[in-house]
């Protein structure tokens, strides 16, 4: 009794077509993940006692020393609400850096603002955003 000649054939094919698609998989796996995961990462390793990194929350370009995001602070205990419109960079509104909102990933209308609470403690300024003038209009507040 012999093997059925079709049945070979097929096998010829099929067992390299598995053999492909794992490796595909394989390469997927080990090469195109990690390499995404690492795009999406935009900060930069800092050794703890090194420099200072100071990004813009609304356009995420690195600021120099002396830049200052252009901001209204309101008064408040603990915290003060906050209307940041951008560094030097973005603010005013331009077509190089986009104001792009931390919390719904959009634009930031062009007369628009990002809110934010500022905590405030000796020695230190931070803010937590809680919308641009679009989302939080919208209804998605926080």
């Amino acid at each position: 009794m012999g093997y059925d000649e079709p049945m070979v054939a097929f096998l010829q094919i099929f067992i390299p077509a598995v053999f492909f698609v794992i490796g595909l998989w394989l390469l997927w796996l080990l090469w195109w993940v990690p390499r995404q995961k690492q795009r999406e990462w935009t900060g930069e390793l800092v050794p703890k006692n090194g420099p200072k990194i100071r990004r813009c929350p609304i356009c995420d370009v690195i600021m120099e020393n002396g830049d200052r995001v252009k901001s209204q602070v309101f008064p408040g205990k603990p915290d003060k609400m906050t209307h940041i419109f951008g560094c030097p960079a973005c603010y005013p509104p331009n077509a190089i850096h986009k104001r792009i909102c931390p919390v719904c990933k959009k634009e930031v209308p062009r007369e628009g603002y990002v809110i934010a609470r500022m905590f405030v403690s000796p020695g230190r300024k931070h803010v937590h955003v809680l919308g641009c003038t679009g989302c939080r209009d919208r209804g998605l507040r926080n």
